[in-house]
Order: structure tokens, then sequence, then C-alpha cells
């Protein structure tokens, strides 16, 4: 005679360990940093620890060398966050993707080096991106780094300073943005990256940069990654309690 119960828990163990597998979209957004291939390091390093259920998004792709790499993105170089957000870039991209789970943002670089624009004016510009986004998911995970210091010896020193004006700013706004439906988290590129030593130009990441920014923001993903596929096991959302209906005996 067949225990039913035993069944039953054995057919929810089934059914939570497959939803834990579901793909997690994750669309990595800003300028052209954000095309550089950091991307790749990080899909490694999530691979390599065990994490393989995410699909990057974007309408962008790069050509990012190493095993296994998605190479779609959302980062188009020279833009201002500004820009985006005047012009409703971001709406129209996301409406040509799949809906995004989780967003790495890194965009503001250009708003401080081409644009010249004042702290105030580029958070107001996150707040309409951010707004945007939800629009589109209302529990999206919002990865929010800073950006990366410039060389002054390249880029001047007025626009080191103000990398670093604004990115005091985002240490507490990224955290300010965050609700429970859709938590943003602050991700630290600045701090030990060298300007100098881990890019190309003083600005844009080499190899090292690279590695160094796939390092940081591995935590917070890992973590979102694996907050998405829980919530989509019904934790607190009853899927995981729904009954099992079996048939005989």
């Amino acid at each position: 005679m067949v225990k039913l119960g035993a069944l039953a828990l054995g057919l929810l163990s089934v059914v939570a360990e497959v939803s834990a597998q579901r793909t997690v979209n994750i669309m990595p957004f800003g300028a052209s940093i954000v095309s550089r291939c950091w991307r790749a390091n990080l899909q490694t390093k999530l691979r390599d620890n065990g994490i393989s259920n995410f699909n990057f998004i974007g309408t962008q792709k790069s050509s990012c060398g190493g095993s296994n790499i998605d190479q779609d993105h959302e980062g188009h170089p020279g833009s201002l966050a500004t820009d985006y957000a005047a012009k409703g870039n971001l709406t129209t991209w996301l409406n040509a993707i799949d809906k995004p789970d989780i967003i790495l943002m890194l965009l503001g670089t250009n708003d401080v080096l081409l644009g010249k624009k004042p702290v105030a004016e580029v958070l107001a510009a996150y707040d309409v991106l951010i707004d945007q986004m939800r629009q589109r998911n209302s529990k999206v995970r919002l990865m929010f780094s800073n950006l990366l210091p410039l060389d002054p010896a390249r880029w001047g020193k007025t626009g080191a300073d103000g990398i670093v004006a604004l990115n005091n700013a985002i240490r507490s706004y990224a955290p300010g943005k965050s609700t429970r439906d859709s938590p943003v988290v602050f991700v630290d590129n600045f701090s030990g990256f060298d300007a100098v030593a881990d890019t190309t130009d003083g600005e844009h990441p080499n190899d090292a940069g690279n590695a160094k920014m796939g390092d940081r923001f591995y935590g917070p993903t890992r973590d979102a990654i694996k907050a998405v596929s829980a919530t989509r096991t019904g934790r607190g959302n009853g899927f995981a309690n729904r009954r099992v209906k079996v048939f005989g005996h």
C-alpha cells in the first residue's frame, strides 16, 4: 500500500527543485564600461560556484572570451544617465527584451566627464530610470554600482574629483531607493580599483580591472539569483505549499 503523504512530499520536493532552477534574467545596464568583459568574469565565477540558472539579456552584444559566455547586455558607449532619462531609451530597450529579474547598473561616468552634470541632476535621472525598471518589473532587483575612478593625468582633476563627488552621493542614494519588493543593493567598484593599473586608458577596465569588477558584482548577484529562485519556489507565496493531488492507493 502506497503511503500518500510520503509520495506527495516527494512530488513537492521535485517541483520545488525544478522551480529553483528556472532561469533568472540579468540585464547589465549602463554605458561603455558595461559593454566590457567583466560580465564574462562574473558569469564564469557564478558557474564555478555552482550557479548556472541565469540568462544575461539586452539588445547589445559583445565578443568576450571564455567558455559558455552569454554576450548580451545593455551598455551603450558614450551614453549619459541624464540623456537616457530625458529620451526614454531604457523603456524602449526593456520592452524589446525579456523581463529582467536583476539589473546590474553602472552609469554616470559620462555625465561627469562629458556632460559635466551636477550631482543632483544625475540623481534625478537615476530616479526616472529606476521608476522605468519597476514599471517593467515591480519586483526587479537592482545591483547599483558606484563608478570606477578616473586617472587625473589623462582625464583631468576636475573629472576625477567629479567621479568621487557622485560616488559619495551614490553610496547613500542607492540603499535609499530600496524597497521590500524591489531591493537595491549598493556595489562598490571604486574602492581598491587602480585607475592606472586596472584600466586600458585611465577609464575603462583592462583584464585586471575586469577581474576585480567580476569579483565585486559576484556576491550581490549570487545572492539576488538565489533570492529570485527562492521566490519562484513559492517560499512565502504559497507555491511550495500547494496541495498535490495524488490518485490511486
